[in-house]
């Protein structure tokens, strides 16, 4: 039977792929929603063909049964950031990947303009503001911590660091690009209907 870290650690390598690439996907939004609406659309072919988005979900099924209690568990010197940014990722996941699928299972096409509408309404904009922000950082630091983990401990505070770093300008520039786009009306009513005002 695989242990159950072998599971945690080979689903997220393949997560990590496809999170790489949606980054990638989000900072096009700096060139606009069209450059970055252009770029999701190419990786659709990929990501949303059947076996790879089975593949794709069943990673994120795996990282959330595996992942809290490995977090819990693991009480390593120098694994604080890596635990916190791990949990963190837990909450997204559950999070996001339930309300793509709830969109998409009533027909909303989950694309920038639903990821980022609640940051145009307020008091939404509350809570999608950092809760993208700090997704974006703690992935950095959870990949930066699994690629250290691998190093001499002599440089692993500094790879965790430059990741952190790279992690926070990257957040900034996707956060900032998805706060300046207009939104269409109809991602805004949800935010609107329940009493927010649109920015």
């Amino acid at each position: 039977m695989i242990a159950r870290r072998t599971l945690h650690r080979l689903s997220g390598s393949i997560l990590a792929l496809f999170v790489l690439a949606h980054l990638f996907q989000h900072l096009a939004v700096l060139a606009g929603a069209p450059a970055h609406l252009a770029v999701m659309e190419a990786l659709r072919v990929v990501y949303r063909w059947p076996p790879v988005e089975a593949l794709l979900l069943g990673c994120v099924a795996v990282q959330l049964v595996t992942g809290a209690p490995l977090a819990w568990s693991s009480r390593a010197p120098g694994q604080r950031l890596a635990r916190l940014s791990g949990l963190y990722l837990l909450f997204f996941l559950a999070v996001h990947t339930t309300a793509v699928l709830a969109g998409r299972y009533a027909g909303t096409d989950t694309n920038i303009y639903f990821a980022a509408a609640g940051m145009h309404a307020w008091p939404a904009a509350a809570f999608f503001v950092p809760y993208y922000f700090l997704a974006v950082v703690a992935i950095a630091v959870h990949l930066g911590s699994a690629v250290a983990r691998r190093l001499p401990a002599a440089h692993r505070g500094r790879i965790v660091r430059r990741c952190a770093a790279v992690g926070t300008v990257s957040s900034l520039l996707i956060v900032g690009g998805m706060a300046r786009i207009d939104i269409p009306a109809a991602y805004l009513q949800p935010f609107t209907q329940s009493g927010g005002k649109s920015g």
